[in-house]
């Protein structure tokens, strides 16, 4: 796989969180690659990153490599079908980067997006580093609703920027070139969104506002924010979404009355099914990131499943969705009861 970033600077809006600034969004690119061996590969974060990264979750990173090569050539084999990730609230998209390289290993590109001042921080061009908003008195129901106001519309120019790629003009704020042949790899008439808790109700919020988008995957998300449900639940969308839930999330009920709303009024493909002894963030790379020595330590985060295998069970149903619906493949694990163990449809 091959892998760059893309500086994006929205000249039509005021930054919500800077209002003397436009705003502006670090995104990651995977894709299939040519000659990636005269390309180096890529460092999982950089070393102005990791602080952050490492305070907030408890992991060593400095030195991790990714399976992907910095800017190799797109394999010139004609178009892939695009899939958007958005992380969770307070995530960097660094912690998608696993999902998004098997992904990109199995023929689609790849757009990770960090949504900057709710990410923990932000590398931009020249070392720049941005931190999340300072928010007075916690994250409450009015500061949460003006991060998903502010993702919706990122991914509403994700997707424009992408279109300008596709149509050969480089959306690059600083006029980097992106690798070659990426333009033509892109197939914008092909286009999924998956993403974590937050980013999973973006993805689904995202579909009902955005046509571009012909389904999602909603990785352990409620669609709504605290009791205020999203236009999606209270809407419906008439495109297919898959919902993944940890046994964590399934225990403590939050997300149920939104997921139920959604179920009500939803007329697309729906379903949903359920990771038994997952939690939250069995469905990051923050299961595998994690030494084992200190995973007891991280339980209400990663759940008594082994790593390896929850990163198995979300990649194949993660894939198999963008498969059926993108690719019109059949006989995906989709298309017949679930063998796994550890997977139970809930509806």
């Amino acid at each position: 796989m091959g892998t760059t970033v893309m500086h994006l600077i929205d000249e039509s809006r005021q930054d919500p969180f800077q209002p003397d600034r436009r705003r502006e969004l670090m995104v990651s690119v995977f894709y299939p690659a040519a000659d990636t061996d005269k390309h180096p590969r890529a460092h999982y974060v950089s070393t102005d990153v990791i602080p952050g990264l490492e305070k907030r979750f408890g992991i060593e990173l400095l030195g991790l490599l990714t399976n992907s090569y910095t800017d190799a050539p797109a394999l010139a084999d004609g178009e892939h079908p695009v899939l958007l990730y958005s992380p969770g609230g307070g995530v960097s998209r660094l912690l998608g980067t696993g999902l998004a390289e098997d992904l990109a290993s199995r023929g689609y590109v790849v757009v990770t997006i960090d949504h900057t001042y709710e990410a923990p921080a932000v590398e931009f061009p020249g070392g720049r580093l941005v931190q999340a908003a300072p928010v007075e008195g916690g994250i409450g129901k009015d500061i949460r609703q003006k991060f998903m106001t502010a993702r919706l519309l990122d991914t509403q120019f994700v997707l424009d920027s992408l279109a300008q790629l596709a149509g050969g003009v480089n959306p690059d704020a600083d006029h980097r070139e992106p690798p070659a042949g990426l333009d033509r790899a892109l197939d914008l008439d092909q286009v999924g969104m998956v993403g974590h808790s937050s980013g999973g109700y973006t993805a689904v919020e995202a579909m009902h506002g955005d046509r571009r988008i012909d389904a999602a995957v909603d990785l352990d998300g409620q669609i709504g924010v605290d009791e205020q449900f999203g236009r999606a639940a209270t809407e419906g969308v008439d495109r297919p979404v898959l919902v993944i839930t940890s046994q964590q999330i399934e225990e403590v009920g939050d997300a149920r009355p939104s997921l139920d709303a959604f179920w009500q009024h939803a007329t697309g493909w729906k379903r949903q099914v359920t990771m038994r002894d997952s939690a939250h963030y069995d469905f990051t790379d923050m299961s595998v990131l994690v030494p084992a020595a200190v995973q007891p330590a991280a339980a209400r985060y990663i759940g008594p499943i082994a790593a390896a295998r929850s990163t198995t069970l979300v990649r194949t149903y993660v894939t198999a969705m963008f498969d059926k619906f993108l690719r019109n493949r059949s006989g995906t694990v989709l298309d017949r009861p679930p063998t796994d163990p550890e997977i139970a449809v809930l509806r």
